[in-house]
């Protein structure tokens, strides 16, 4: 199987499983150790057969659970040393030969598997995407992005599957009970995704070899899924692309288990 599902996503905790053949990485662990395990086995799939876990940044609702997991099941993890530094205090004791520091811009290899990081704007100390290289296509992770840039979308294109932040609806979030500069971190440029911003994205994508594409990271307050959805799928009818004709689409749920998206 080559393919990824959202264990969970949204503020509550992120946790992305890829799988390409009997390599199986975990992208943040924003999980209790209890939920991690199930959510693994609900997809079909151990903990002890993880061969990495890949963290993007330091926000807790993507590292929470890291240090009960390093413990119990002694995974090998991916970092930058900035964010190893600020989580190193807050996760506890474990074993440091299971840390592997990458850069920013970095390729390298887990196992037989390809990844590549690159760095986007989020208000973190140095936040990471994931992009991993599969015989049928790469798959890349994409979350707590501000804004996306030229250089940005040259990462994500030719991805065959996208897991791509969807964070807010800007009338929403407008409109909302956030204090005024929570707002404005949010929808600034170095905050989370707009369902506006990703529909640009996504017209790009797809019309550059995306077939499937997961909306993800939620905002609870400032969104749902059916306008995230409908704000994707509207971006792409402009272009001439049908929704479970030239893409398939999904949105990341943030309490249980997504759907399989193989390719």
């Amino acid at each position: 199987m080559i393919g990824s599902v959202a264990l969970r996503s949204g503020s509550s905790g992120n946790c992305t499983l890829i799988r390409n053949g009997e390599t199986r990485l975990i992208v943040d662990c924003g999980v209790n150790g209890k939920t991690f395990t199930n959510a693994l086995a609900l997809a079909g799939e151990s903990p002890l057969d993880i061969d990495g876990i890949l963290i993007t940044h330091e926000h807790s609702d993507h590292v929470s659970g890291l240090g009960v997991i390093l413990r119990k099941y002694k995974i090998p993890f991916y970092i930058t040393q900035k964010t190893l530094e600020i989580i190193l205090d807050s996760i506890g004791k474990f074993d440091y030969n299971l840390i592997n520091i990458i850069r920013p811009e970095d390729k390298f290899l887990i196992k037989d598997q390809p990844v590549t990081s690159f760095q986007v704007p989020h208000d973190a100390a140095e936040t990471l995407a994931y992009r991993f290289e599969t015989s049928r296509g790469d798959i890349t992770v994409c979350t707590d992005i501000g804004s996306v840039s030229q250089s940005i979308l040259n990462q994500l294109t030719n991805s065959r599957l996208i897991i791509l932040e969807s964070n807010y609806d800007s009338e929403l979030l407008k409109n909302g009970p956030y204090p005024r500069i929570l707002k404005d971190r949010i929808s600034s440029g170095h905050g989370h995704l707009s369902n506006d911003e990703c529909g640009d994205t996504l017209c790009h994508l797809v019309k550059t070899g995306t077939e499937q594409i997961v909306l993800a990271h939620l905002s609870k307050e400032n969104n749902h899924p059916s306008i995230a959805e409908l704000t994707a799928v509207q971006s792409l009818e402009v272009t001439g692309a049908v929704k479970d004709k030239d893409y398939v689409l999904q949105v990341a749920r943030r309490y249980s288990n997504s759907d399989w998206m193989q390719i």
